[in-house]
């Protein structure tokens, strides 16, 4: 017993030591790190009512130049959202991209059910992704009959826009 405790101890030890002597001689270094902030001033500001809101988080290495050291390599700079230029989806515009188009017809589709035929959140049809709100109903069944038929598909297309135009908001009333 006491044998094969000692064996997986020196088992252990010889991983850490083969581990950092890799990394010793690859010349793996974190020498330095930054935590760098910024001012914000009335271009950098977002206002809303009686609220302000202003701040800038950045680094001097925030720059397309690639900072290499051995074989490793890092770009700074900042992650970056492309957000829709939309303020608001209208509801059968399931991919939320400012539009209904084919995509959102796809979604729409696999979601049929067909009339007086209840949609079961238990036994989904094949295909449907969307998911049941509080009150039990999917996004596709707009008419809340518990059904996703040709009623609901009738406002589905007085919604389609098309892929990258805006939908009408007011499409769904």
């Amino acid at each position: 017993m006491n044998a094969n405790r000692r064996r997986g101890g020196l088992s252990i030890l010889l991983s850490v030591l083969c581990v950092t002597t890799i990394l010793a001689a690859d010349g793996f270094d974190l020498s330095w790190w930054t935590v760098d902030g910024g001012g914000a001033g009335v271009s950098n500001s977002s206002t809303g009512g009686s609220y302000t809101l202003s701040g800038t988080i950045g680094q001097p290495d925030a720059n397309t130049v690639v900072m290499t050291g051995e074989q490793f390599t890092m770009t700074g700079g900042f992650w970056s959202v492309i957000l829709p230029v939309c303020s608001a989806f209208v509801p059968v515009d399931f991919d939320q991209d400012c539009d209904v188009d084919a995509a959102d017809l796809q979604v729409f589709a696999a979601c049929v059910t067909g009339p007086a035929i209840p949609f079961d959140p238990g036994h989904p049809p094949p295909g449907c992704l969307l998911l049941v709100d509080p009150d039990g109903f999917i996004a596709a069944d707009r008419d809340r009959d518990a059904d996703v038929d040709q009623s609901d598909f009738g406002i589905f297309q007085r919604c389609y826009s098309g892929a990258g135009k805006p939908a009408d908001p007011n499409c769904a009333k």
